[in-house]
């Protein structure tokens, strides 16, 4: 418990010292203390060190925006066609993440994808997906999600490397 106060207290002379003192911007530090307060506790709870690869949060940045519009898009397109063409099922993926923060991280990433959410885990470590489409690339669509969020944390990305 003296570890998160003097975290808190960190994070709030770094917000201090980085807005001149002003307590009045403190109306929007608190959320992003209480965000960087949460990051914190998730890292030291990992079963895993986190590490953050700058480099990798870009490319997530950019995968991120580019399948956000293309599930948007997927979607938009079914919606106005006539006959909704879908091929609706339940669909199994290994996962490469152990249990932890990354694995949830990934899991909640999926709806990026278009047509696609996480249902559950199974006890041998699969994923199973619900899908809209499942004549598409789901497999390929996944491991590219797995990709970045390797290269996002910086992990090597195999199955079986973590």
């Amino acid at each position: 418990m003296q570890l998160i106060v003097l975290v808190i207290m960190v994070l709030l002379a770094l917000w201090l010292l980085l807005t001149s003192g002003d307590l009045g911007s403190l109306l929007v530090g608190l959320p992003f203390m209480m965000l960087a307060l949460w990051s914190y506790r998730l890292q030291r709870h990992a079963p895993y060190p986190l590490t953050f690869s700058f480099l990798g949060a870009l490319r997530f940045a950019v995968f991120f925006l580019r399948e956000s519009l293309r599930g948007g898009l997927d979607i938009a397109l079914r919606v106005w066609q006539p006959r909704v063409s879908l091929s609706v099922a339940f669909y199994e993926y290994r996962l490469i993440f152990p249990q932890g923060p990354i694995r949830s991280f990934f899991m909640y990433c999926i709806s990026l994808l278009p047509g696609t959410l996480s249902v559950c885990v199974s006890e041998n470590g699969k994923l199973r997906l619900h899908v809209l489409d499942d004549r598409g690339a789901v497999a390929e669509d996944l491991a590219r999600l797995e990709r970045r969020v390797c290269d996002l944390f910086a992990l090597p990305c195999y199955k079986g490397a973590l």
